[in-house]
């Protein structure tokens, strides 16, 4: 009897290792209530900024792990160590910091040595959003070569705000996606001396960065400012003329405030407020004299200013007649051509006139076939002087073109102040270069001049 018990103890031991052992996965089952693996904390989870972690592993048989990474987002900086353990043990996870604006994804897989299995999901919290930028400050010169080449890095999307009313900065992009983007700014040329400066706004996420553009002017010794003429007459009954400047800069025009009969108008939007006109370049300004009902004669300036480190000033007198005083009378002699080139042009006229004249010279054009100075280019060739024998020269002209040319001269008084030759000489300027008094020359006879 006691024998029998022995067999059937003896035969059912290889079973009962069966149960109790770690073996493998046919029997995970049957030894899953035996085995014991545990992840303190079950999944885990880093900060942003974490870069290790320790983990403690509670376990009474051998281990080892294996990481299923997320191919959609692999995060390549990530290590789990040990690979492998027996009993308790410590997961040391060391990474580096997510800097962008998504979670780390992956997934330990413990398996026991018996094949108990637990799955732990790993995640790394998202990067707060952050921005590079190569340049926080963008230089131009007054004159620009080109495009400033500006490289945003970003872990998210970000755009442009630019200040508004700055019409002389651009940016070819305003807004982009996370990674490196190339952004050009731009600058138009400032025809002044005085530097500007602006600056626009990156957002991301919600924060902003700032980035400044300043602008260095033109050299004030470069900057020139002219006008044709130093006085202009208006006679009682008052009117308009117009003043032409002559400049590379920007320039203002004031008149004195206390002065009411007078008002000025520039052909371009006014720039600065103390200014009454104001213009970029050549240009003109519009004067309009009130009448004078009194028989005095009254006298102001129009003051032009371009520049502020080193100011160029011209100043034209601004005179009217008052009641009764008597008109200018001037003669303006027929305008004779001597000669024309391929880009000059030379004429003589005379004039007289019973009171000094301002200014005379040439008016041309190549449209107006009746030019005058408000629709045709002005070659101002003297000033003052009662009478004149008067020999002007056009340069400049364009090769192989017609031009109208007709004298002017410019009194104190009378219907509009200025005075034409009753003719028009039509000239077409030659091909190539050729002497005065050659076949060109409107009077062949004339001999040529060395």
């Amino acid at each position: 009897m006691k024998t029998r018990n022995i067999i059937a103890i003896l035969a059912a031991l290889p079973i009962m290792a069966g149960f109790t052992g770690c073996k493998s996965d046919d029997e995970l089952s049957a030894v899953a209530s035996k085995d014991m693996l545990i992840v303190e904390g079950g999944n885990i989870e880093l900060r942003s900024g974490d870069e290790l972690k320790n983990v403690t592993i509670t376990a009474n048989c051998g281990w080892q792990l294996n990481v299923i990474q997320d191919t959609n987002n692999p995060w390549n900086t990530l290590s789990v160590q040990p690979q492998r353990g027996s009993g308790n043990g410590t997961l040391v996870i060391m990474s580096d910091q997510n800097t962008s604006i998504f979670d780390r994804l992956d997934t330990i897989m413990l398996v026991s040595d018996g094949g108990l299995r637990q799955k732990i999901a790993l995640r790394q919290k998202s990067g707060d959003p952050t921005i590079n930028i190569s340049s926080k400050t963008v230089n131009f010169t007054a004159q620009p070569a080109g495009a400033h080449l500006m490289t945003i890095n970003s872990n998210s999307s970000w755009s442009i705000q630019t200040p508004a009313g700055i019409n002389w900065m651009h940016v070819d992009k305003t807004s982009g996606a996370s990674g490196a983007t190339t952004v050009n700014v731009t600058a138009d040329p400032i025809q002044t001396d005085a530097t500007r400066s602006t600056s626009f706004t990156i957002l991301y996420g919600t924060s902003s960065a700032e980035v400044q553009v300043i602008q260095t002017g033109m050299n004030s010794d470069d900057i020139y400012l002219s006008a044709p003429v130093d006085q202009m007459g208006f006679t009682a009954e008052g009117g308009e003329q117009m003043l032409r400047v002559e400049s590379n800069a920007e320039w203002n025009a004031y008149i004195p405030s206390s002065v009411s009969w007078v008002h000025i108008e520039g052909m371009q939007e006014q720039r600065e407020g103390r200014a009454n006109a104001s213009g970029v370049g050549n240009g003109e300004v519009r004067v309009y004299c009130e009448p004078n009902n009194s028989t005095n004669d009254r006298l102001t300036a129009i003051v032009l200013i371009a520049g502020t480190k080193n100011p160029k000033q011209v100043i034209v007198l601004v005179e009217q007649s008052g009641v009764g005083a008597p008109e200018s009378t001037v003669t303006v002699g027929d305008l004779t051509s001597l000669y024309v080139a391929d880009k000059s042009a030379e004429f003589r006229f005379s004039f007289t006139s019973d009171q000094e004249v301002i200014d005379y010279g040439l008016v041309y054009s190549r449209e107006n076939r009746e030019p005058t100075r408000w629709n045709a280019e002005v070659k101002t060739v003297g000033q003052g002087g009662f009478t004149r024998s008067v020999l002007g020269t056009l340069d400049n002209l364009e090769p192989n073109t017609t031009y109208y040319v007709r004298a002017y001269v410019l009194g104190k008084t009378g219907q509009d102040n200025f005075y034409y030759s009753p003719n028009v000489v039509t000239i077409r300027t030659s091909d190539n270069s050729r002497e005065p008094g050659e076949s060109d020359n409107p009077d062949p006879s004339l001999a040529p001049r060395r």
